[in-house]
């Protein structure tokens, strides 16, 4: 996770914002706003966090590769294995899981992440897609 950079953050009440809870430019939406709810209102208790998934194995990933046929499924878990660092893609209940541990007393002292559930996806970088 990135630092918070104080300069970019608005004063309390800034721009119709409760407590300046603006987004700083550098990062997603999501990911500011995780971080700015976590930072307003930490000191309420309330513990706010992000789950980032990568490619999830669901019926309609399924229902897709169906349709394709054998040779362009193929060809797509093949895309897909060089995406994902781990090689594939991600199942519901890894998902699940994570899920499950943020609601847990044991991730009491966490706030304010943004926790990839995507296989290294994020950390590869690019779509090399879209370079």
């Amino acid at each position: 996770m990135g630092r918070v950079d104080r300069e970019r953050l608005e004063p309390p009440g800034a721009a119709g914002r409760p407590r300046g809870a603006s987004l700083r430019r550098r990062e997603g939406p999501v990911e500011g706003l995780t971080r700015a709810v976590a930072v307003d209102h930490g000191d309420a208790g309330l513990r706010v966090n992000t789950v980032a998934l990568g490619s999830i194995r669901t019926a309609r990933y399924d229902g897709l590769l169906e349709q394709e046929g054998p040779e362009a499924a193929a060809r797509t878990r093949a895309q897909m294995a060089r995406l994902h660092p781990l090689g594939r893609v991600g199942e519901a209940y890894e998902v699940a899981a994570v899920v499950t541990w943020l609601l847990s007393d044991a991730s009491s002292y966490v706030t304010g992440a943004v926790i990839p559930v995507d296989g290294g996806r994020a950390a590869r970088g690019a779509d090399p897609e879209e370079t």
